[in-house]
Formats: C-alpha cells, structure tokens, sequence
C-alpha cells in the first residue's frame, strides 16, 4: 500500500517539480496528502548546492531549486528560493509566497495559518523593494495594506500599529488602513505613548 501511495506522489508530484511553482491561496493539505509529506526529506542537491525534496523511494519528489528547505510539518514547510521565505504544500506549490525577509515571520504567518486564522488578522510589515515603502503582508504573503508608508512598527494585539507617512509625520491605523490617530508627531514614541491612552479611554 505505501509503495503504491508513493508512487502516486511521484507521478502527481513530479509532473509539478518539472514546471516552475505557481500560487496557491489553499490552506494546508490534509488526509492522505499529509500523510505523503511525511515522505518528503529536504535534501541538497550536492552537484548544485539547492535543496528539494526526496521521496521514500529515493528520487526527487520536489527538484533541487531552494536556497534552504525545511521538512514538512502539517502539510507546510518553509522555503527561500532566492532572498525572501515562503511556504510551500507537499505538490509544491505555494501556499505562502516567498516574500518574507525573515524566516521567524514566514513561521509566523505558517503558524496563523495552521490556527485557521482569516487573512488579515496577523499582519507583518514589509518593505517593498521597488519603491522603499512599507506595507503589511498577510499570511499568505499578500499585501494587505499596500507599501505606502516611509516606516511602520508592527500591529499590536489590539490591531493597531503605528506608522510614519512619507514627508510627514507620525500616527497610527487600525487593520483596515484607517488613521485611528492623525500623523502628527514628530516620533514614533509619542504616537505609541498617544495610542497607549487612547486605549485606555
């Protein structure tokens, strides 16, 4: 029976590790397919130096195309194809795009989405390469809020966060990219310090 299951999991997986990955709003798989990730070893490549996954069988389920590749944990597992982390499922496809810079965040945004959070309660900031503005990532490395801001903190438990516009000052938003208080000071310290009381009232 497990001869049979993994030589499914080649012929399915395979024929997605010959073409380039593409994107996947899908939660983690689940059932069998989770039982199959459990197969999969992250392994380098030593003629390259790039990891992918091996099967039970010994032949490459996932090609070598990663700079690192952690093993699969509830049907997820944290990858860097160049500079940024994302996550991938067991067809590797991705289910978080590689666009985090830190791969405590792209944990994270692993963990929220393993709890069954919806997209856009956990929030990560993130600096857009094109235009050095700052935004916020959801879980699946979606812009939430999009880059607009010359510096952000992160959100707080209570979904706010404190951010600075450009050619401005500072304030802060609520998840919906609402100003909750204007930006208006001069450091970021006394926008929190004016968030702390607001919450307070």
């Amino acid at each position: 029976m497990k001869i049979r299951l993994v030589t499914a999991l080649m012929l399915v997986v395979g024929t997605t590790a010959c073409t380039s990955l593409f994107y996947t709003n899908q939660t983690p798989l689940s059932g069998q397919m989770e039982g199959i990730s459990r197969m999969m070893t992250p392994t380098e490549d030593p003629a390259t130096g790039l990891y992918g996954y091996l099967g039970d069988l010994g032949v490459w389920v996932i090609k070598p195309q990663f700079k690192s590749a952690q093993s699969f944990s509830n049907g997820l597992a944290r990858v860097k194809p160049g500079n940024y982390y994302g996550a991938i499922n067991p067809l590797g496809q991705w289910v978080i795009k590689p666009v985090f810079s830190s791969s405590s965040d792209c944990d994270e945004a692993i963990s929220s989405i393993h709890k069954g959070r919806m997209a856009g309660i956990e929030l990560w900031y993130a600096q857009d390469p094109a235009t050095e503005l700052y935004g916020f990532l959801n879980h699946f490395g979606e812009w939430h809020i999009t880059p607009q801001y010359e510096n952000v903190h992160n959100f707080d438990s209570d979904g706010f966060a404190v951010v600075k516009v450009v050619g401005g000052g500072w304030g802060a938003i609520n998840r919906q990219n609402q100003m909750v208080i204007q930006p208006n000071f001069d450091y970021s310290y006394k926008a929190e310090d004016a968030l702390r009381r607001l919450k307070k009232m």
